[in-house]
């Protein structure tokens, strides 16, 4: 019997108006392995990651994960699949009027029956979750700013504070949009070292990165252009004159990159809890 694949996108598409973001796209991963995605801006990564947290409407083609179509879940099920992804985004997605140590703690949260969750909230953690919680921070060198309002961080902190919660909530799938985008080489490192963790752990993971450095660093390099693959290799086949069509500017293809704000999400009802300690920011299903 053939293994079931992690990660599965067969002739996916996806328009936001007129503009299509992916194209016929087509990539499967296995579980467990390390993969870097890169491309010029607007080739279509975004999109990719939004169309595996079912985030955006598909014009064709279907999404499957560990043998599930991602869009003909039920709510519930769609719930609990997410709970096994953890995301980590350029704009980390925290709560900036909650400390450190509580945004850390929403990586477990979003795995509670609301009950809990709301106790958590109101009287704190219990010893086995506030020990994590220490542990994930100390990992990620904050250990002395769990209490501090995470507005109050800079940048590069808040970023870590988003893999410290990655470590808490221990996914099994991390998609990782930009995470070294906005922040200094060290804590660049610090990052890449908390996610390759995770990976070596059993997590599968996604990057995307525009760094080719970095991405070179992954066993697995998948290119994107104009909405579809266009390398799937090792990096050491990744030639300069293979970057360069990557990243080349087609004068005669009038298709604009479609701008994050302008790219229209259809939200439906959802527990506005879930919402909140799955840390998605005002991104629901369709």
């Amino acid at each position: 019997m053939e293994p079931i694949r992690e990660l599965v996108l067969e002739g996916v598409g996806v328009s936001f108006g007129d503009a299509a973001a992916l194209r016929d796209f087509t990539l499967s991963v296995e579980p467990g392995e390390r993969v870097a995605v890169i491309g010029a801006s607007g080739a279509g990564k975004s999109t990719l990651f939004r169309a595996l947290t079912r985030s955006v409407a598909l014009s064709g083609g279907t999404v499957t994960i560990r043998g599930r179509d991602l869009y003909e879940l039920s709510k519930k099920g769609l719930r609990d699949l997410r709970r096994r992804i953890g995301t980590i985004y350029q704009a980390y997605n925290l709560v900036p009027q909650l400390p450190a140590g509580v945004n850390v703690a929403l990586g477990e949260v979003g795995g509670m029956k609301s009950g809990r969750a709301l106790r958590t909230f109101l009287a704190g953690p219990d010893a086995a979750l506030a020990k994590r919680i220490r542990g994930a921070l100390e990992e990620v060198e904050l250990s002395d700013f769990a209490g501090t309002r995470t507005a109050d961080l800079s940048g590069g902190q808040q970023q870590r504070v988003a893999v410290a919660r990655l470590l808490v909530q221990r996914p099994e799938i991390i998609l990782a949009d930009e995470p070294f985008a906005a922040v200094d080489p060290v804590t660049t490192e610090k990052v890449l070292e908390a996610l390759l963790a995770l990976n070596d752990a059993g997590a599968t993971l996604l990057a995307n990165m525009h760094d080719v450095d970095l991405a070179r660093r992954f066993p697995r390099v998948v290119a994107l252009r104009e909405g579809g693959v266009h390398y799937d290799g090792p990096p050491e086949h990744l030639t300069e004159s293979k970057l360069a069509e990557i990243y080349r500017v087609d004068p005669h293809n009038e298709t604009k990159p479609v701008p994050e704000e302008q790219q229209s999400v259809r939200h439906c009802m959802e527990d506005p809890m879930i919402r909140l300690t799955e840390g998605r920011d005002g991104v629901s299903a369709h």
